[in-house]
């Protein structure tokens, strides 16, 4: 490697290479889909602005990538590869603009892949990938909004931003940074009264107003579900509450970030003394620094002040876009020299660990006899559809049943069914109830996926006419000599007509 090639060379060839091969891998050692990007395809089906879980985002992006591939799951898989490109591409704009070196800002960025929310994490496509790369997007250009006040960067932030929100509200976190940021930096008051930062934060309501709406209209179920997952322990004692839950989160980003710091130090150490360096000794300025420190750092404080006040336990993977700017944060506090072996070392290195977690996923799922991976869920998917059709000469139009086998269904089967799910018409506001009963529905057992063996008797007895079948079997994917095959249940709900 030589210091005429350029730092945008190595990104892009380093980085399209990277996307190409985590999305080639899940595409070729997954028989389904992960349960996250599953149930966003069930979701996919019937676009609304919002759902039990989560805002809208979700859902769209999943239904353009299974437009664009008719159907297929490799778009899912390239959408979060997507997204984890939009991170290190913002972070090196970033560090561009910090550093003023190319070199220092490749350095910070390649750093990451070494950190699982970036590989294996985001495999499944969810909110939190969504979130991974609209995080940092949107610090780049609060970042050029702040410094250049250009009308064009207030109007990407704000677009960035309410695309943010309407993944996870988690958004709001790092939006609050921003504006302590704005606060606490005298230079930046000028922007308390400035028109383009007002315009965009309009943007930015626009764009959720009508989830807000949708909010209203359904009883604010995403909030309750948020509300529901991190109070899910409430009879912890007070000290594990409000403490421990904080400590164990905090802890657990720190030790998910030591794989960084580990291909930081490898690409590091060693002597510059008499050999051409690519960079000065780095010195940014107080801004820059301030900036780091509330936009990068700060949102891992705020969540851990919520979880102290709120006694939450914050789940670790919704840490997800919470460490994308630490490279940064670590290459202005150690000041590196480099030199062209030390980064020929960390690209050589990070392909390394890129190659060793492909080849340990890859080894994993075809060894593992539980993994998702290796569900039948679409012979399983075929065998509801066809045996509807045969009774029933007809399209199927609903289904029900626990949330991991409808959404297996609902995303395998070739008519794509509503979902009834939990049995509970409240879970998917956008289901008719009367129209289910009408045109009838297949209900589901998959044990192995759920749990539970038998319909609940409250379901029994909402829908006495179901049509009860006997268990049936179909072997799991990759399955061993000694695994038992995956058992399943119909009942059919006949079509009044």
């Amino acid at each position: 490697m030589k210091q005429t090639i350029k730092a945008s060379h190595l990104f892009w060839i380093f980085f399209i290479s990277y996307v190409f091969l985590w999305t080639l891998a899940p595409s070729l050692m997954r028989f389904v889909t992960p349960m996250d990007a599953t149930e966003g395809a069930m979701w996919a089906h019937t676009l609304q602005w919002g759902y039990p879980r989560d805002p809208w985002l979700n859902a769209l992006l999943t239904k353009i990538a299974l437009i664009i591939s008719g159907n297929q799951d490799w778009s899912i898989y390239l959408f979060s590869q997507l997204m984890a490109l939009i991170a290190f591409w913002s972070v090196w704009r970033l560090g561009k603009l910090i550093f003023k070196n190319d070199y220092l800002a490749l350095f910070a960025v390649i750093i990451l892949v070494a950190i699982q929310y970036y590989n294996l994490a985001i495999i499944d496509f969810n909110d939190n990938a969504c979130e991974l790369g609209l995080w940092p997007l949107m610090a780049l250009y609060f970042y050029r909004s702040a410094t250049t006040n250009r009308l064009k960067h207030w109007l990407l932030l704000g677009v960035i931003a309410g695309l943010a929100m309407m993944a996870k509200y988690y958004t709001a976190v790092p939006l609050v940074t921003m504006l302590l940021f704005i606060i606490f930096e005298k230079s930046l008051h000028r922007h308390l009264v400035n028109w383009k930062l007002y315009l965009s934060l309009i943007i930015l309501i626009i764009i959720c107003i009508p989830h807000i709406v949708w909010l209203i209209n359904y009883g604010f179920i995403t909030i309750h579900y948020s509300m529901d997952k991190v109070d899910s322990h409430m009879h912890e004692s007070i000290l594990q509450k409000h403490f421990g839950y904080a400590l164990h989160f905090f802890l657990a980003q720190l030790g998910t970030f030591m794989g960084a710091v580990a291909l930081f130090l490898f690409g590091f150490i060693g002597k510059s003394k008499g050999k051409k360096t690519l960079n000065t000794k780095t010195a940014i300025s107080l801004f820059d620094a301030k900036f780091l420190f509330f936009v990068g750092f700060c949102p891992t404080l705020i969540t851990l002040l919520i979880s102290i006040i709120g006694g939450w336990n914050i789940h670790t993977m919704w840490g997800i876009p919470l460490l994308s700017l630490w490279g940064l944060i670590l290459v202005a506090l150690t000041k590196p020299i480099l030199t062209t072996s030390k980064l020929k070392r960390l690209i050589a290195m990070a392909s390394f660990i890129t190659i060793l977690l492909l080849v340990g996923y890859s080894i994993s799922l075809s060894r593992s006899k539980t993994s998702s991976a290796n569900y039948p869920a679409r012979e399983i998917a075929q065998i509801v559809t066809n045996e509807w059709h045969q009774r029933y000469n007809t399209k199927l139009q609903y289904i029900a049943g626990f949330n991991k086998p409808i959404s297996y269904i609902t995303r395998y089967s070739t008519d794509h069914p509503m979902a009834l799910i939990a049995f509970n018409p409240a879970l998917n506001p956008a289901l008719d109830m009367h129209d289910l009963r009408q045109k009838g529905a297949v209900f589901i057992l998959v044990p192995q996926m759920e749990g539970t063996s038998k319909f609940p008797q409250e379901v029994l007895a909402q829908f006495p006419d179901l049509v009860i079948t006997p268990y049936q079997e179909t072997p799991w994917k990759r399955a061993k000599p000694d695994q038992q095959p995956m058992r399943f249940q119909i009942a059919f709900l006949p079509p009044k007509a």
